[in-house]
């Protein structure tokens, strides 16, 4: 870097200062500022480039295997969602078998329940109607009883008013039985 300041020195320009014109070269200089910058730098160990060439390889040879492992995990799971949509399938169709038959089931025991429950209303009003007739036999048997009850009743009274009108015939009659044996 100093030989390139005394260069640009004994050209007659200075660091940071100079005329208008000066700044303008500076600038359009650039083989000036390669040959600054490839002084500064040290030169590159020969090592550097085949290490770098090497773990560049080594970094596509990887890439090409994560991409082979990567194809070779997408056909296995291609194939093995093959054979599980063959097994849902399966499954399906089971499911819509057994799903049929319970449809069918359910269907059977709904019908069932509603002629039972049909024969049940039925019976329901069958005994309804034998009650009302019960309760009506009951009615008639309590008014013939009651009738028979006041007939009977009345006849016991009548037997013993009959009863009491005889007795008081017969005193009668052996009243004057008395009396015409004892006149006779």
């Amino acid at each position: 870097m100093q030989a390139a300041r005394a260069q640009r020195q004994g050209d007659g320009t200075r660091d940071g200062a100079g005329s208008s014109g000066g700044a303008a070269a500076r600038l359009l200089d650039t083989s000036g500022a390669r040959a600054d910058v490839a002084a500064a730098m040290s030169p590159m160990p020969a090592w550097v480039a085949p290490t770098a060439a090497i773990a560049l390889v080594v970094i596509a040879v990887s890439l090409l295997v994560m991409g082979a492992v990567a194809a070779a995990v997408g056909i296995g799971l291609r194939s093995r969602s093959r054979a599980i949509g063959a097994q849902l399938t399966a499954v399906t169709t089971d499911a819509r078998s057994v799903l049929g038959r319970l449809k069918l089931e359910v269907e059977s025991y709904v019908d069932l329940s509603g002629e039972a429950r049909a024969k049940l209303k039925g019976a329901m009003a069958a005994v309804e109607t034998r009650l009302e007739d019960l309760d009506t036999l009951a009615d008639v048997l309590q008014e013939e009883v009651e009738q028979t009850a006041l007939s009977a009743a009345s006849m016991l009274r009548t037997v013993r008013r009959s009863g009491a009108v005889l007795g008081a015939a017969r005193r009668a009659m052996s009243r004057r039985g008395r009396s015409a044996e004892r006149e006779g």
